[in-house]
């Protein structure tokens, strides 16, 4: 997206870095990108509230960059996961934000690193500590002292621990000085002994619940520990110990996660910092683009949701009941989709269209969605690969087929992969998309972009378990038309064309009248794609048969990959194909056809070293047929297109070298008495078609070329010295000595003398 639509703050006063008052304006939509793992945490969802609500607040769209599977390991399923990072392209945004600390694996984190630095656009770390910041993005000091607080002033308790995590973190030692200032300020003392260093992960929590159990550590009174994983891991170890929660320990977290709801005891946490910190990271971001300071939108009140693990009671309208109410809206639509039979439904269609109709069906297992596209590539199946390898692994290919809300197997595009932001922009109010990869193992089928309505700001676990069926549904499908491709290709050879692989003119003749009789019967369009490669002729004779041959088979796999349905390609008559058709075609079927064909043999056919260019001649038909119209009168009728286009190429053709044969003429006889009006006769054309095609051909009017015709013939007497200039003026056409003189020194500027002389000094 150009830099014209970086976004600018609500209307009214805009303050620019130095504290000077800019003018205001009516801004344009921005959009940031959101690189993020786990979208279906609890932790994600507050914070992309808190990033949603703040981007809309300032017209931002945003799009996140996201998959399911965050583990540190290099499997087939992990790498197609990690595909998804692929998809994004520095015209795609105007900043971008991120945690990379939230990923498992060191070189995704790099990879997140090198996409930010090549982009060249101004991006946003949210783990990284920012001490420069306009606005501040972690208050985990006052947070966590709050949290001991509670500890040391509702429960008095006063041997108390800081289980935190590693110290090189920002939000490790950040906690540990919550826990000092909430210490101190109650006159409590606070040794190195009482301070544990972990890994923010459940092996932390294990190991001091056992040194505690072993009596390598003093019983505290209570635990702080600065992250929910810790927590619950040492409650489980004191339990398993026999150490009993809260009653001979109390112990508090600090992520404000669904399972502290679900522990036993149910453990103590603070909340709303994750949504705080969404919202000023985009603030803080937009700052970054524009140089501009924007009031943020009201943030929420970091305070303690009590539960059972410190000796309170949960409360009755926390967070807490708001995770109850989701949890009962999840088990809902996880009975749903346990028998919606979903699977078997999906997994049963044979082409994209079917399967996107099929989807649709399913749609309604996904909680709160809005707007969904299927976005699959057009290389998914590996049928039309043409680099060598089975499948693609990595990247997505240029092209792609997109269902939006998949309403009906009719509504589909052929796009371009950068049109993708403009497809998911609201044209009037800022959304939110989410991108997610389809892949089978390190297969890469596509992705979704899907946006949710209401309260649902990131996905959810039920959506992972639905993209996981759709996945599956795609190998499934592509298996069982690889292995009916494979077993029938043996009883299909009398009507395949053996160098293409496409059917043959009989296998044209039975099919298409099958087609054409379905279409009838069931009121649908019928389609006819004809297309002819208008040159082949002239390039098996110049080129070899062998480069002819590439070229019908990179034809026949154009027309292949822009079926989507029931289509089928036919080559007849060497260099004459067909695509037929029935379905509910959208009105501009054919043009979508005819473009994706020729958009793949732009990309495949390139004139290499051979300097070929290769003319595809084409025509369409698509409309609602019936007995009255033959399907002869069909083919008659797109056949006659295509002759008629070939007599203009022929006619252009002919001109062509007509005029090429002209021009010989004048510039080996200059002398003659050259005009528009005899040129134009002798080329059977008015004098006006006449002067557009000269300039078209040869990007000269016709009397300028003589013009130069006949100053070449100067030079060249000048140059031999036997003629004098009222010879040279004769010979080259000239009536007038003065005349050639002037004419001569406009078009070199030197007389004839002049450059007379100047050719016998050199």
């Amino acid at each position: 997206m150009p830099k014209s639509n970086i976004t600018q703050v609500l209307y009214g006063v805009a303050i620019g870095k130095g504290g000077e008052i800019m003018q205001a304006f009516p801004k344009k939509r921005g959009i940031l990108a959101v690189f993020l793992t786990d979208l279906q945490s609890e932790y994600n969802h507050t914070l992309l509230e808190g990033i949603t609500k703040q981007a809309n607040a300032l017209r931002y769209d945003i799009v996140t960059f996201s998959f399911f599977s965050n583990a540190n390991c290099d499997t087939p399923f992990q790498t197609g996961e990690e595909n998804i990072l692929s998809l994004f392209h520095k015209g795609y945004a105007d900043g971008i934000l991120t945690q990379k600390g939230m990923f498992q694996k060191p070189e995704v984190r790099q990879r997140i690193d090198q996409i930010c630095l090549e982009s060249g656009l101004p991006f946003l770390d949210i783990g990284e500590e920012n001490c420069d910041a306009v606005y501040p993005l972690w208050n985990d000091r006052k947070i966590f002292c709050d949290l001991v607080n509670h500890l040391i002033e509702v429960h008095h308790k006063r041997k108390i621990y800081c289980l935190t995590g590693p110290p090189e973190l920002h939000q490790s030692r950040n906690r540990v000085l919550g826990f000092r200032d909430a210490m101190q300020q109650h006159g409590l003392p606070v040794s190195e002994q009482m301070i544990f260093y972990g890994d923010f992960w459940v092996h932390s929590g294990e190991r001091l619940g056992n040194a505690i159990a072993d009596g390598g550590v003093a019983m505290p009174e209570a635990v702080a520990c600065a992250n929910a994983a810790m927590a619950e891991a040492l409650i489980r170890t004191l339990q398993k110990r026999g150490i009993a929660v809260p009653e001979d320990i109390a112990v508090v977290g600090y992520d404000p996660f669904m399972t502290n709801m679900l522990n036993v005891p149910s453990i103590t946490c603070m909340t709303s910092m994750n949504y705080n910190l969404g919202v000023n990271s985009v603030c803080q971001l937009h700052y970054e683009i524009t140089g501009e300071i924007c009031t943020p939108i009201p943030c929420r009140p970091e305070v303690l949701e009590p539960a059972e693990s410190c000796g309170c009671t949960m409360s009755g309208n926390g967070v807490f009941a708001g995770y109850k109410r989701d949890l009962a809206e999840q088990l809902k639509f996880a009975y749903l989709l346990q028998y919606s039979g979903m699977i078997q439904k999906i997994s049963a269609p044979d082409n994209l269209m079917e399967f996107a109709k099929e989807l649709h069906h399913v749609l309604y297992l996904i909680r709160r969605i809005k707007v969904f596209y299927l976005c699959i590539g057009e290389d998914w199946d590996g049928i039309i690969s043409t680099n060598g390898s089975t499948y693609r692994t990595a990247g997505y290919p240029d092209t792609f087929f997109l269902f939006r809300q998949v309403y009906g197997s009719s509504d589909y595009e052929i796009v371009h992969l950068r049109e993708l932001v403009e497809i998911l922009q609201n044209p009037e109010t800022p959304s939110a998309y989410h991108l997610v990869p389809l892949h089978y193992e390190d297969r890469c089928f596509g992705f979704l972009a899907v946006e949710f309505e209401g309260e649902q700001y990131s996905l959810d676990k039920q959506f992972l378990t639905w993209t996981e069926y759709v996945s599956s549904a795609l190998e499934t499908m592509r298996i069982r038309n690889y292995l009916k491709q494979f077993s029938g290709r043996i009883h299909l050879t009398a009507i395949r064309d053996p160098l293409t692989g496409i059917y043959n003119r009989r296998g044209f003749e039975e099919l298409s009248s099958e087609i054409y009789e379905q279409s009838i019967l069931h009121g649908e369009k019928f389609l006819l794609v004809a297309v002819d490669i208008y040159n082949l002729h002239e390039i098996n004779r110049k080129q070899g048969s062998n480069v002819g041959d590439k070229i019908l088979m990179t034809v026949a796999d154009a027309l292949s990959s822009s079926c989507l349905g029931n289509e089928i390609c036919c080559r007849c008559n060497g260099d004459h194909f067909y695509l037929i058709g029935s379905y509910s075609y959208r009105f501009d079927a054919g043009r979508t056809h005819i473009d994706a064909i020729q958009q793949y043999c732009n990309q495949h056919l390139e004139e290499r070293e051979s300097g070929v260019h290769v003319k595809l001649l084409m025509s369409c038909f698509c409309e609602k047929v019936s007995q009255t119209v033959s399907l002869a009168e069909l083919i008659a009728y797109v056949d006659h297109v295509i002759a008629q286009k070939q007599l203009e190429e022929e006619k252009q053709l002919a001109y062509w070298k007509n005029m090429n044969t002209l021009r010989q003429k004048i510039y080996s006889s200059p002398q003659e008495n050259w005009n528009i009006a005899d040129m134009a006769q002798m080329m059977l054309l008015s004098r006006a078609y006449f002067q557009r095609l000269y300039k078209q051909n040869f990007g000269v009017s016709a009397m300028s070329d003589v013009i130069a015709a006949r100053i070449a013939m100067a030079k060249k007497l000048l140059a031999d010295g036997q003629n004098t200039l009222e010879e040279i003026a004769e010979q080259c056409g000239y009536h007038s000595e003065i005349y050639f003189m002037q004419q001569f020194k406009k078009e070199t500027g030197m007389t004839p003398t002049q450059y007379r002389t100047k050719g016998n000094a050199e």
